[in-house]
């Protein structure tokens, strides 16, 4: 039963690996298209709340995963015997199921964020522009003096 568990959480462990670069790919492509594209201020809660649904993902998804897994050893323990083909069935559809449909879910969207990015950057949205923009206008306006030697490159 322990060498089931263990075999387990060793491919739960690489579900929410999986799961972990999709939503941290997301988040880092939705950091930059939000403050660079379009302007808009940086969020410390937002980034809160991200971590925490990080917490809550992979503390909440192993727990289901332990206790499907957990579900049929026990089960046979008391006398309801399950055939071995379902005890993997049900370990590997949670795994599956559960664990890698959400990962899908934050790769389509790492990859809307990173198409927007790149579309954004054709129609001279980048932010190269705008920094460009910014020290024009903060650090030439009015011939400050950090700014002027800066102001004949750009």
């Amino acid at each position: 039963m322990l060498e089931t568990i263990l075999h387990n959480l060793t491919n739960i462990g690489w579900a929410m690996l999986t799961f972990l670069c999709a939503y941290l790919s997301n988040v880092s492509f939705s950091l930059y298209y939000n403050i660079k594209i379009l302007l808009e201020p940086f969020s410390k809660e937002k980034l809160i709340n991200s971590g925490l649904k990080i917490a809550a993902f992979v503390c909440g998804l192993t727990l289901l995963c332990v206790a499907i897994t957990t579900l049929p050893l026990f089960a046979d323990m008391v006398g309801w015997e399950i055939p071995a083909e379902y005890v993997d069935i049900f370990s590997n559809l949670v795994i599956i199921g559960a664990v890698l449909m959400v990962s899908c879910k934050y790769i389509t969207e790492a990859f809307t964020k990173f198409k927007a990015i790149l579309d954004a950057t054709k129609e001279g949205k980048s932010y190269d522009t705008s920094l460009c923009d910014y020290f024009r206008r903060e650090l030439c306006a009015g011939g400050r003096g950090a700014g002027r030697g800066l102001c004949h490159r750009l």
